[in-house]
């Protein structure tokens, strides 16, 4: 839930349209979802503008299935797993689906495109695949870099 959301809800409490018993179900899961394994950060919006990010490495492909979970269903922007291998992007697109591969990211619900200046800069072609992530998580939050010549 980001600022703009809480305060939409707020508003609704406030007219009558929502009972104060919905809006606390509604915020239940702030500050964070606990799952066992990963304590989910709904709050993170609030504070840095930016949604939580699901980092793969020594997560089980199960784990990584329940995280995007907790973030599609209790959550309104952009899902991203990043570095991910091949067994957990298999079963998190076997759970669910329509979602979009760049390398080993993995983003659900991109954000609408803005215009926004960046620049993805790297030394070599070893750094490539971490400037093709940067890439695609700008991409998710909506920003497209400009791609420069690869040599």
């Amino acid at each position: 839930m980001n600022e703009k959301e809480l305060r939409e809800l707020l508003e609704q409490v406030k007219a009558g349209n929502i009972g104060p018993d919905d809006a606390l179900n509604s915020l239940r899961r702030l500050p964070f979802a606990d799952l066992g394994h990963a304590r989910i950060d709904h709050h993170r919006s609030l504070r840095t503008g930016a949604p939580e990010a699901i980092y793969g490495p020594n997560k089980s492909p199960e784990h990584c299935v329940s995280i995007v979970a907790e973030l599609l269903d209790n959550g309104t922007g952009p899902v991203l797993l990043t570095r991910a291998n091949d067994e957990q992007i298999d079963a998190v697109l076997q759970a669910h689906g329509d979602a979009t591969v760049v390398g080993s990211t993995v983003i659900w619900r991109p954000a609408t495109p803005r215009n926004a200046n960046f620049v993805v800069a790297c030394a070599g072609t070893a750094d490539l695949p971490v400037a093709d992530e940067a890439c695609a998580v700008l991409n998710a939050h909506g920003v497209t870099p400009p791609i420069a010549g690869r040599t």
